[in-house]
């Protein structure tokens, strides 16, 4: 008798979880089904011919689900050209860690219903058309690494508390919208930060000393911006920074002599503000340094001899011109062969080379 009740009691536990997972992989459909209704333009048919109430969602473009139980983990729609807006039935996707929706043409604000994706890991809603201000409640998510807003159209400021509940965030990348002010403080208080880019905006102010903050720091690009004041000295103790763009800014004073201590840099983008003194000795202490961009500053003086020793610098007669004419600076620059990886013009900057060194 004692056998036969726990063969009961099993098979209604086995029959109760079958019944919820059925449930919840119903939940799922519905919030996709939602979101396929609120696409206005479908151009290659993916959603009208592949999302159908007759299959599972886990064989549908675009979705992926988790082997256990079958929920929805990733959603990557990128670069469909795909157009309408997002249902806020995409926040009942509670297993759901990858969103990928960017090379679109999504429309409107985010809704505050995705604030309820606990699990998230990764935001790409990069290259459509958002408006508004940045939804608050995106600092809400405990679990996101990686957040893509860049080429949209926000405005406003950076939320004050971005990083009060994010404490993983690896990634924000914001270039190309109407944002503006100041960078919030608390921003500094996302101890994982990797990397910052925050180009093509119109912020303005001094870039914050707590920067030195984030230790883990490997690419910082602020360019096209309004920033004004000095280079603050806390920035070089971010040992970990390999691309530094603070070019077409109002930056001025002293080009400082801890830029030495970040031996990782290999990128470094000064162009178009108003630095003055001369060129720091210190640079030659940047072993694999390979791109040096000082051009319409204000510098004077000799160009230090020992920079032409680093090795992975590449010098040929175009910077050999426009270094001497257009900086201010003076001095012999070495003969060398092959493509330049010096950038003193306007031809090349951080918009057009990616984190990885190559070009996009």
């Amino acid at each position: 008798m004692g056998n036969f009740s726990l063969s009961f009691a099993l098979s209604i536990l086995l029959l109760h979880s079958f019944a919820l997972s059925l449930m919840n992989s119903s939940t799922d459909k519905h919030a996709l089904i939602s979101f396929k209704n609120s696409i206005t333009y479908d151009p290659y048919a993916i959603l009208s011919t592949s999302w159908s109430q007759n299959t599972s969602v886990c064989s549908w473009i675009g979705v992926s689900c988790g082997l256990k139980h079958r929920r929805v983990t990733a959603l990557n729609l990128s670069g469909y050209d795909l157009a309408g807006t997002v249902a806020p039935h995409l926040g009942n996707l509670s297993f759901l860690r990858y969103l990928d929706i960017s090379f679109n043409s999504f429309t409107g604000t985010l809704p505050s219903e995705l604030s309820k994706l606990r699990r998230l890991k990764v935001m790409n809603v990069g290259v459509n058309s958002y408006t508004g201000e940045i939804p608050t409640w995106l600092g809400s998510l405990p679990q996101l690494e990686e957040l893509y807003l860049n080429n949209n159209t926000f405005l406003g400021w950076l939320p004050s508390d971005m990083c009060n509940n994010t404490p993983n965030i690896k990634l924000l990348e914001l270039d190309f919208n109407g944002l503006e002010g100041h960078i919030p403080s608390n921003i500094w208080k996302c101890k994982h930060l990797e990397i910052l880019s925050l180009n093509f905006n119109t912020f303005s102010g001094k870039i914050p000393r707590a920067i030195g903050n984030t230790s883990m720091l490997r690419v910082l690009s602020l360019a096209y911006n309004n920033f004004t004041g000095n280079i603050p000295a806390n920035i070089w103790k971010c040992k970990h920074l390999e691309y530094l763009a603070l070019n077409n800014n109002n930056l001025s004073g002293n080009i400082p002599r801890a830029i030495g201590n970040t031996s990782m840099l290999t990128q470094l983008f000064l162009s178009y503000n108003n630095f003055t003194g001369e060129l720091p000795q210190e640079i030659s202490a940047l072993p694999i340094l390979e791109v040096l961009d000082v051009f319409k500053n204000l510098l004077y003086g000799s160009i230090p001899s020992s920079i032409y020793n680093i090795s992975t610098l590449t010098w040929d007669g175009w910077f050999r011109r426009t270094v001497q004419n257009r900086t201010g600076l003076s001095g012999s620059v070495p003969n060398g062969s092959g493509s330049s990886k010096i950038v003193t013009g306007s031809s090349v900057g951080p918009n057009f080379v990616d984190y990885n060194g190559g070009t996009r």
